[in-house]
């Protein structure tokens, strides 16, 4: 995935994390008074990876829908505003319900709610203008989208309380960030049929296994304070289970565009994902001597390129 100007630099130039947190010392927001850096940081405006990751299943579904490329373009950019602070809202959601548990782990111990830095209250606040912002988004779309976004939010509430009750919380994450699926389809008014339900299945499971990986940054503090994800249910098995996720993803994809009239381009941007697969896979092999945060966002790529190939199909249909 795409990864912001200075988060290249930094990992380049090997500068220090805060509080060996995966928050970066310096950024474009440094130009901002520093009592705004909280707030950047609550809603991870600082780190760009996780609103591609939302974005881009939409991103790829919308062209192969039947608009007109203008159309797809205008709304390929509501889309992108509104997966910036939806992601927002989701991330401050998750903090709010995680902030006893983000004391605890290295890596999450620093963010603003757990530390202390922002009040629920002051979250609140925030989360309610995110929501906002997002629900005007949301406008610019049909109707029956409306419906279709919305109905995405037990979802997001349900996430962070799923870690407590299943040792597979990611499941339910993968049914929540692929809602940009159902949601860019819907606001093509097309119709609904098999082909995109499976492209919805597909994208579940790549979020199942991209956030697998992404786990194994805390696995070891996980398991200690006895938290639940996927990462640390399935140690003993860990490549075989992300390598299923990915295969099914790759299965689903191919099956997906053949439901719906795909061309070749679709079909070598897939294969070209593939092989990624494979690599992250292979170098999940040797975890420990991999760094799980920079596989995880070479996501970005795979949902690029896809996008690139979903184009492709569109101009040349």
């Amino acid at each position: 995935m795409i990864t912001t100007y200075y988060d290249d630099i930094a990992l380049f130039m090997n500068i220090p994390k805060q509080n060996n947190s995966d928050m970066l010392n310096n950024g474009w927001w440094d130009i901002l008074p520093k009592h705004y850096i909280k707030w950047i940081r609550l809603g991870r405006f600082d780190r760009s990876v996780g609103f591609w990751l939302l974005l881009l299943p939409g991103w790829w579904v919308l062209p192969l829908t039947n608009l007109d490329l203008i159309s797809c373009i205008k709304l390929m950019f509501v889309f992108l505003i509104g997966s910036i602070v939806m992601r927002a809202a989701g991330c401050t959601i998750n903090d709010m319900w995680d902030k006893d548990i983000d004391k605890k782990i290295s890596r999450t111990k620093t963010r603003p709610i757990a530390s202390g830095e922002i009040s629920i209250l002051h979250a609140t606040y925030f989360l309610i203008i995110m929501f906002l912002i997002g629900f005007i988004c949301l406008y610019q779309l049909n109707i029956n989208t409306w419906f279709v976004a919305i109905s995405a939010i037990p979802l997001v509430i349900l996430y962070p309380l799923a870690k407590r009750f299943t040792k597979w919380p990611q499941i339910i994450l993968g049914l929540t960030f692929s809602w940009a699926v159902p949601t860019a389809w819907s606001s093509a008014n097309e119709e609904w049929n098999l082909g995109i339900f499976i492209m919805y299945l597909a994208t579940v499971f790549w979020i199942i296994g991209y956030d697998t990986i992404y786990g194994c940054q805390d696995k070891n503090e996980d398991e200690i304070f006895g938290i639940k994800n996927s990462a640390v249910s399935a140690k003993n098995f860990l490549t075989l289970f992300v390598g299923c996720a990915y295969s099914l993803m790759f299965i689903l994809l191919i099956v997906s565009g053949y439901l719906l009239n795909n061309n070749i381009f679709w079909y070598i941007g897939v294969s070209i994902c593939g092989l990624h697969l494979i690599y992250q896979v292979i170098k999940l092999k040797d975890i420990e001597h991999n760094d799980p945060l920079q596989i995880f966002k070479s996501n970005v790529f795979l949902g690029l390129m896809l996008t690139l190939s979903s184009l492709g199909n569109h101009i040349t249909s």
